[in-house]
């Protein structure tokens, strides 16, 4: 069957509604509607207008969730890592799986810069960090997302604050068809093991949607000079989570949808280092809820209304406790004025409570930020081949003045719509924190942090251009050039006391600057013959320098990444992929790396499949934690688990 044509939203302005069917599993019968074969295409990160992926000048890359897992990546980071322009820590930095170090979207970090989003929820706290933590996305998985969305560049315009560098969407998926149920199981090295159900379907004018995941290993840590923890469980790690959506139509024009999601996480963080040394646990906790209602009001006129809740309760150590809540309230309408013209426009508040305590102190911190948005975006398409946008956002918060952004993009289709030129230019910025805005002395391992009333906001400008050709059908070749900016970053400058080795860190806002600028090259296709085959290929060349021409710590200059996968006999599709990358960094430089992988799935039937993969194949030894030197000894680099082999199957029923 041909297969309707999905769309990348911008700003909240269509919903498109099924038309719900009386009965069991009517609804599978309106999934038969087709429409001609169009090239690939990407799904929203806002409810909106529809738009092809061939009509949008944003850089942006989809990852289908259900294609991922038939690759044998079942990790958000594994998924993550093959994406143009995104450099991950490999090995998942201070325990491998279940922390994730960092992840950079063209140099721009996740810790700060790039904006993580979830069922539309903006994930932020007041503490500085204007977005979700590389731990929590660490541990995310790709069951119960139907697809993951990366908007690459300043984004702030239609995203908000925090969305500097880019933005990763995901959103749970809606329940379709009749009512089944899949079940996965894998074990394989280290201990490792990963199980999961999912329960979903469509009866009557309501669907639903229910995942529950556990996930486990010891990660098998190691140090470069060969010694490993003489402590047990010292890499331990586990995680519960669960994702629950329902949709109930109350009209053809009026949808209701409400999500859950849950995480209770666990794992053991070692280090040799004798001042901080020792076997540390880290406790996570997250809950996120959403409620929204879409409707179509006139034949012109769409509004949504959504209101949403992020809580996460965070342990490390012993004494070392933070809480964040946040509540987000969103309404957005758009208005097609004509065949060429429509405009969206809305409102957001984002309310983020920050409480911590560090080492047990008596007097622990608290922060508060309240954040008001208006924005809008209108979209123009003179002709059917060349379409454009721009959008335009004001933010206000009790920490920062009133701060605005703005975005424009363009795509021109030609030479029969085979070949396709796109391009954008945007703003970003991040905010600094409530503590780091404030007069608090908040002591840390060692370390008073000091506010600073004076802080302005991080401030970034991007621009990119690119091709798109398809030189055979089904087969695309791209390259898009970017450039991006940060400006007025906000740094630390430490003094410390000679005699107790105790510091103090101090907030400023650098007059020097971060320039990034590189290149993104991509080949993907599908040769549709009787073995399935498909590849695709992606590299990135990238100058990411901070001030005094230093390289951006956590980054790296190249990354490369591939995969190749065919179907020789009917029911098996076997494959092998590449992720490497060059000139890579921490604090100081890293050694490059490359690893290979081989994967299998064997489809038994409709009902029962059977996969195999090998992870690092060559068993490649490469840093994925920095070592150092201090009080009195030296804690060596952290090194790579090594070759893994993992195995399961999946039951549909």
């Amino acid at each position: 069957m041909k297969q309707k044509k999905n769309a990348f939203r911008w700003g909240a302005t269509e919903v498109v509604l099924a038309v719900a069917m009386a009965g069991g599993c009517a609804y599978a019968e309106a999934e038969d509607v087709v429409e001609a074969e169009l090239p690939p295409v990407v799904a929203a990160a806002h409810d909106g207008i529809e738009i092809p992926y061939d009509r949008t000048g944003v850089s942006v890359t989809v990852l289908d969730a259900e294609k991922e897992r038939e690759a044998g990546r079942y990790k958000l980071s594994d998924s993550l890592g093959t994406v143009p322009g995104v450099y991950i820590l490999p090995g998942g930095g201070n325990n491998q799986r279940g922390n994730i170090a960092n992840i950079a979207i063209r140099g721009m970090s996740s810790a700060t810069e790039t904006l993580p989003m979830v069922d539309g929820m903006r994930i932020f706290n007041a503490t500085g960090s204007s977005n979700l933590t590389p731990n929590i996305m660490g541990r995310a998985n790709m069951f119960d997302v139907k697809q993951v969305e990366v908007l690459r560049g300043a984004e702030s315009a239609t995203y908000g604050g925090g969305a500097m560098g880019g933005v990763i969407f995901m959103e749970t998926p809606e329940g379709e068809g009749c009512p089944g149920m899949r079940l996965f199981n894998e074990y394989g090295s280290f201990d490792s093991y990963t199980g999961n159900a999912t329960f979903q379907g469509r009866v009557a004018d309501t669907a639903f949607f229910i995942s529950s995941t556990f996930e486990c290993s010891n990660n098998d840590i190691g140090y470069a000079d060969g010694s490993s923890p003489q402590v047990s469980h010292a890499g331990e790690y586990e995680n519960y989570s669960q994702a629950l959506r329902l949709d109930h139509y109350l009209t053809q024009d009026t949808q209701l949808t409400l999500t859950y999601r849950r995480e209770d996480a666990a794992y053991n963080y070692y280090t040799p280092d004798p001042y901080y040394g020792g076997l540390q646990p880290y406790t996570f906790r997250t809950n996120l809820m959403t409620a929204k209602i879409r409707s179509k009001l006139t034949e012109s006129w769409r509004s949504s209304l959504m209101v949403g809740y992020f809580g996460s309760d965070y342990m490390f150590g012993h004494g070392n406790y933070y809480d964040t809540r946040n509540v987000q309230l969103e309404w957005r309408n758009a208005y097609k004025w004509c065949e060429h013209h429509t405009t969206t426009a809305g409102f957001t508040w984002m309310r983020s409570q920050y409480d911590g305590t560090n080492n047990g102190e008596l007097t622990p911190y608290s922060g508060l930020e309240n954040t008001y948005g208006l924005f809008a975006e209108h979209l123009y398409s003179p002709t059917n081949q060349w379409d454009n946008s721009i959008a335009l956002r004001l933010d206000q918060s009790n920490i920062f003045d009133a701060h605005f952004t703005a975005r424009t993009a363009s795509s021109y289709r030609f030479n029969n719509e085979n070949t396709r030129l796109f391009g954008s230019i945007g703003t970003g910025y991040r905010a600094p924190g409530s503590m780091q805005r404030s007069n608090a002395a908040v002591p840390y391992y060692g370390t008073t942090y000091h506010g600073n009333p004076s802080l302005e906001c991080e401030d970034s400008v991007s621009f990119d251009i690119g091709i798109e050709h398809q030189y055979i059908q089904g087969h695309y070749a791209s390259a898009t050039y970017f450039w991006e900016r940060k400006t007025n970053a906000i740094s630390e400058t430490y003094v410390t006391n000679p005699t107790t080795w105790e510091s103090d860190a101090y907030f400023y806002n650098s007059s020097a600057h971060w320039t990034i600028q590189g290149i993104e090259l991509a080949l993907r296709g599908d040769f549709g013959d009787a073995w399935d085959s498909g590849y695709k290929v992606s590299a990135s060349i990238t100058q990411p320098k901070a001030a005094q021409n230093k390289q951006i710590p956590y980054t790296a200059r190249q990354t490369w990444a591939a995969d190749v996968h065919t179907t020789p006999v009917k029911g098996l599709t076997t494959g092998i992929g590449l992720i490497a990358a060059v000139g890579r960094t921490f604090a100081t430089r890293a050694d490059n790396y490359y690893t290979l992988r081989w994967y299998a799935n064997y489809k038994l039937n409709e009902q029962l499949s059977f996969h195999l993969r090998v992870e690092n194949l060559t068993g490649q030894k490469y840093t994925i934690e920095q070592g150092y030197e201090g009080w009195g000894s030296s804690v060596p680099d952290m090194v790579n688990a090594g070759v893994g082999i993992y195995g399961g199957c999946t039951v549909s029923f």
